[in-house]
């Protein structure tokens, strides 16, 4: 179940799920450290303290042997030697003072007993068995020897006097002593051990548990957060790591909102440049005009998801068709925004006139009372009379006019005064603009465009430009309208080798054949005649 929940995270998981708690796996933790911590403690202070005892217990045997061997040597020497009945005596005196003796004997230089407490060792010149030493010997005096094993001490003093060497004196001892010592040790430290765990684990838990609060207050916050808005807010205030997590998720429940406010922005954003992209190619001619003597072909790309450059046809009636195209300044939905402003001005306007310096001038007393300083349009305005030819035209700031012969690929660019719309007021610039036209009477290839076509730039910042662009149309003026656009965005595209583009691109072009037949219409989509 924790699994399947681990996989999904849909569902807040309980506390019961997570059985091995903090506070427990420490005190399991903390009862191996002291146990390990006592076993070590508790076998140094043995040994110590059972050495100190056999040292204690061996030094006292020693004293004792040592008093009764210096009295042995005048038996040993006596007249009739040896006086056998003083020297058991004196073992059996030895053996009755320390009850924790085992046996006492006395032996020659040979240590072949000579007195015992069991005269059937004398009897049957038995000899004292050889000891391993134990290693003691800063309380051992001349040709003094101790052995501790297992259960038995045995000592030897060698019975001096008158500086010879007579024999020694003999014993084993109980080590019950020592053993008691070693097992008061033992049970002392195993008791301090269990009262340390008893306490400590309780202690440990109690102490943990009211440390490690601050997780549910943490997690309870996080469950009852409101996750509409992101609202964190963690009352938990403290310098340790608890205070820094705690702080932390504060900051993240701030930042969450933040990037839920610029999320829900975005998708706000995003919902209106779908509409506005919507309104754009709405707007935007669906047919180009088309006759025997004519052929149009456009194209829009914008840089942004809208942008403001757009071109538009205008019927002012049957012989005369308004030819226009424009850049806003800005971009995305300011630069739109412009753009229909333009656009419905321009349309209202060339219903009562078809003169296009007229129009431009309507168009910036009207676009300066609204449009946002800092902000303008460059327009290309023409009017074509389809009868005759004739081409008359004004620019307010925009780019030339490209006027090429089809036949022998000469051009002219025609460039007319103006100030862009929305910069000048109305007399000023009622006072620049200027008007030429054109007799299209041979054939001829009239093209228009936005300066996102010249000036766009590769990854080292070098232009398209002009001759490049002029000599894309020359190669291709032969061709179809259509054709012409798509090689010169093919060749761009082929330059700027995939480099952003920062600007609107907007072409047309009009191809005049100068041959007679009723005018129609060429559908941008299908591209099928529409009478």
């Amino acid at each position: 179940m924790t699994q399947q929940m681990n996989r999904e995270h849909t569902a807040w998981p309980k506390a019961d799920d997570f059985k091995r708690t903090i506070r427990y796996e420490f005190s399991f933790y903390i009862a191996v450290i002291i146990l390990l911590l006592m076993l070590v403690t508790g076998y140094l202070i043995t040994k110590q303290y059972v050495d100190t005892v056999s040292s204690n217990v061996i030094e006292k045997q020693l004293a004792q042997a040592r008093s009764y061997s210096s009295s042995s040597g005048k038996l040993i020497l006596s007249t009739n030697g040896p006086d056998m009945l003083l020297l058991n005596n004196i073992c059996q005196k030895l053996s009755d003072e320390n009850e924790d003796i085992y046996w006492c004997g006395i032996t020659d230089t040979s240590n072949q007993f000579i007195a015992h407490i069991d005269i059937k060792k004398v009897v049957k010149q038995t000899y004292a068995p050889n000891v391993e030493e134990t290693n003691i010997e800063n309380i051992l005096k001349n040709k003094e020897k101790v052995s501790y094993q297992k259960d038995t001490i045995t000592i030897i003093v060698p019975i001096i006097e008158n500086r010879l060497h007579l024999g020694n004196l003999v014993m084993t001892a109980s080590t019950k002593e020592i053993d008691q010592a070693k097992m008061k040790s033992i049970k002392t430290v195993l008791f301090s051990t269990v009262l340390m765990i008893l306490i400590g684990i309780p202690f440990t838990i109690f102490l943990l548990s009211k440390k490690l609060r601050p997780i549910k207050t943490i997690t309870s916050s996080l469950q009852n957060m409101d996750y509409d808005k992101f609202d964190i807010e963690i009352p938990v205030i403290n310098n340790n790591e608890f205070g820094f997590l705690s702080e932390t998720l504060n900051v993240m429940g701030s930042k969450l909102q933040e990037a839920q406010k610029e999320q829900f922005e975005r998708e706000r954003l995003t919902r209106e440049f779908e509409i506005a992209n919507e309104i754009q190619s709405k707007i935007l001619p669906k047919e180009y005009p088309c006759s025997e003597k004519f052929e149009f072909a456009c194209m829009y790309r914008s840089a942004k998801e809208v942008g403001g450059d757009y071109y538009d046809f205008i019927e002012h009636d049957s012989d005369h068709l308004g030819i226009l195209i424009a850049d806003v300044s800005g971009k995305s939905l300011p630069g739109m925004l412009i753009m229909l402003l333009t656009r419905d001005i321009v349309r209202n306007l060339s219903r009562v006139s078809k003169d296009p310096a007229h129009i431009l001038t309507m168009t910036n007393e009207h676009l300066i009372k609204d449009i946002k300083k800092g902000m303008f349009v460059t327009m290309f305005y023409g009017v074509l009379s389809k009868s005759t030819g004739i081409f008359e035209f004004a620019s307010a700031g925009h780019n030339p006019l490209i006027l090429m012969d089809v036949k022998s690929g000469e051009y002219d660019l025609i460039k007319t005064k103006g100030y862009p719309l929305g910069l000048m007021p109305t007399d000023q610039f009622a006072g620049r603009i200027e008007k030429q036209y054109v007799k299209l009477d041979t054939e001829k290839l009239v093209i228009q465009y936005t300066d996102g076509i010249n000036e766009a730039k590769n990854n080292e910042s070098e232009e398209f430009g002009m001759q490049r662009f002029i000599d894309v149309i020359t190669n291709d003026r032969n061709l179809p309208p259509q054709n012409i656009i798509e090689n010169t965005i093919q060749s761009q595209d082929k330059f700027i080798e995939g480099a952003e583009q920062y600007d609107d691109i907007t072409l047309l072009v009009m191809k005049w054949n100068n041959r007679e037949k009723k005018n129609i219409y060429i559908n941008k989509k299908e591209g099928t005649n529409v009478s």
